[in-house]
């Protein structure tokens, strides 16, 4: 049989020490006023004393852990160390030189409900710690420094090597960078105080004079991308060449664009630098009279030339301008060009510029002060085709692909109504059509919408039908001239027709701000277009809103790539779509 445990009674009844209440008051002025003592090594004729002081100190506190009644804080005590060779060995001196705390405010850590909205508009203000990118110099940034700023801007940057050994890093801001002053100047009195992601990644790049791919969303600033580093380029030529030798139908910059429309709009963002910085920019597009062209070159000279494939070669065959010293070359949308039949007409376009051997073995590699010709693609998708053109025509080309490439835009809500076929369809989309622009215009009296159909017959219907019901539309699509076109898109822009009724024509290039909707009366038989078209909204910042009619039977083959395109963006699917198994 064991012996029966010991009560407390007999453990406490030889201790002399009685356990007594001490108020919290007390204790922390006990604390503060009993003076601290030197942690200095003591003799070794102490270390007894040391010993039995602190056996009686644990048995007081044991006492005062089992009285319910009693304060559970024991009595502070300040006791010696002993000497450094009765220590355990794994303990250290302390090294002040390696506080990582040092200087770190906690205050940092509460944030103010009333900077709750600004920090989820601004990504840098996710993470403002003491060793965060945003508070260092450009010269304390370390790799992971730059690894995260990636992050922050969902930048991914890799060389044809998967190496990033030659990639220079991304712009933090404009007056950090290696753009020419004057641009810079241009770029702050035009309202660009910040670059995008895209300019961010693409722009150093392209200054050194690498080829590039970039790959990113509608609406993300490419243009500027590749504008940027164009007009550094021509700032960086001879200036005796430019003065005195350069012929006026010498072209120094080629930019291929898939439409008129943005064609245009690539020019128009353009003379904001050129009138400025001295320099012409040319569109060379269908529609436009070859005479018109002439004469413009005529008068002003030409060192940029943006146009669309066909009609740049008609031009070139024609002797309307020359490619002899045109060493730049930008394909911009590069997937719409290969899905519009343009694969020919660019191999074409290419055999009439000048070769590296040409640059190379001519005094020409001093005078614009490069060793390769430089090629800038942008495109929404790498197919094999694209591949095939940048093995062909790229030098060890950098790719850059910003988040959200491909991706549901946050930026726009997306919604749909499954249709089912039937006799009466366009009738039944016709007063739905109506019914969701009065709710949009009575929230949003000012707004401007865009409707995509496939066809123009299809568009010009719908275009009679709203303007009986008092809707003030206007029309783009293949059978307008472009002088209509661009008459249409004006008066879209300046709010006297708000809303605008196109066909794909419409889906690239056109960049108006302000447009809040978009209707999908036919979804694209190609769902990059849907990508495109949704795109026209949500620009710049601000929000927008799409609506797509869906027909159940014509428009099964869009149903998987919609899926998948909405999960990968994780919005929400709609119950028919998410039934939906192929």
């Amino acid at each position: 049989m064991s012996k029966r445990p010991i009560s407390i009674d007999e453990l406490l009844k030889d201790d002399t020490t009685v356990p007594t209440y001490i108020s919290r008051s007390k204790r922390i002025k006990e604390t503060t006023t009993e003076p601290q003592q030197q942690k200095l090594p003591l003799p070794k004729s102490q270390s007894s004393t040391i010993s039995n002081t602190t056996i009686s100190n644990t048995t007081k506190f044991k006492s005062q852990r089992n009285d319910t009644n009693l304060n559970l804080e024991p009595k502070i005590r300040h006791h010696s160390y002993e000497p450094r060779t009765k220590r355990n060995k794994f303990q250290f001196d302390w090294d002040e030189s390696e506080d990582t705390s040092k200087g770190f405010d906690s205050n940092y850590l509460i944030n103010d409900e009333e900077d709750d909205d600004e920090k989820l508009k601004d990504p840098l203000l996710k993470d403002r710690s003491i060793g965060h990118w945003t508070n260092k110099s450009l010269e304390q940034m370390t790799n992971r420094d730059w690894r995260i700023f990636n992050e922050d801007y969902g930048i991914i940057i890799k060389n044809t090597n998967n190496t990033k050994s030659s990639i220079p890093n991304p712009i933090r801001s404009w007056k950090e960078s290696k753009i020419n002053p004057k641009m810079i100047e241009i770029l702050t009195e035009s309202g660009f105080q910040n670059p995008t992601p895209i300019q961010r990644s693409s722009i150093p790049v392209a200054i050194e004079h690498k080829d590039v791919i970039g790959i990113a969303e509608t609406g993300s600033g490419k243009t500027l991308a590749f504008l940027i580093p164009i007009f550094n380029y021509l700032l960086s030529i001879d200036s005796n060449f430019l003065k005195y030798e350069k012929i006026k139908n010498e072209n120094l910059i080629l930019i291929l664009a898939p439409t008129r429309e943005l064609a245009l709009q690539i020019q128009k963002q353009a003379e904001i630098f050129c009138k400025k910085l001295n320099f012409n920019i040319i569109s060379i597009i269908g529609g436009h009279k070859y005479q018109d062209t002439i004469d413009e070159i005529e008068k002003n000279g030409c060192d940029i030339i943006v146009g669309t494939p066909g009609r740049l070669i008609d031009s070139i065959e024609k002797k309307i301008f020359e490619l002899n010293k045109c060493y730049y070359i930008v394909m911009d949308e590069a997937d719409r060009m290969i899905d519009m039949g343009f694969e020919k007409d660019l191999t074409k376009i290419y055999e009439y510029l000048p070769t590296n051997n040409q640059l190379v073995n001519s005094i020409d590699s001093k005078i614009f002060g490069i060793k390769n010709k430089i090629t800038m693609m942008y495109t929404a998708t790498i197919t094999p085709i694209i591949t095939k053109l940048t093995n062909t025509y790229l030098i060890d080309p950098i790719h850059i692909t910003i988040g959200g490439a491909g991706e549901a835009l946050d930026s726009i809500d997306q919604k749909f109504e499954l249709i089912n076929d039937s006799a009466n369809l366009e009738q039944i989309k016709i007063s739905k059509l109506i019914k969701i622009i009065q709710s949009h215009n009575y929230k949003n009296p000012q707004s401007l919408i865009i409707i995509f159909a496939n066809f123009k017959d299809i568009v010009d219907q719908i275009s009679e039908e709203l303007n009986l019901k008092n809707f003030k539309t206007t029309t783009i699509h293949g059978s307008k001239s472009q002088e209509l076109r661009e008459t249409s898109l004006q008066q879209f822009k300046n709010h006297e027709t708000p809303i605008l009724v196109a066909t794909d024509v419409a889906a690239r290039g056109i960049d108006v701000p302000n447009v809040s909707l978009v209707i999908n009366y036919q979804m694209p038989k190609d769902f990059q277009e849907y990508i495109h078209r949704i795109g026209r909204t949500g620009r710049a910042g601000n929000f927008g809103e799409s609506f797509s009619f869906i027909v159940e039977i014509d428009d099964k083959e869009i149903y998987l790539p919609l899926k998948k395109f909405l999960k990968k963006g994780d919005k929400k699917l709609p119950d028919w779509l998410y039934r939906y198994h192929q």
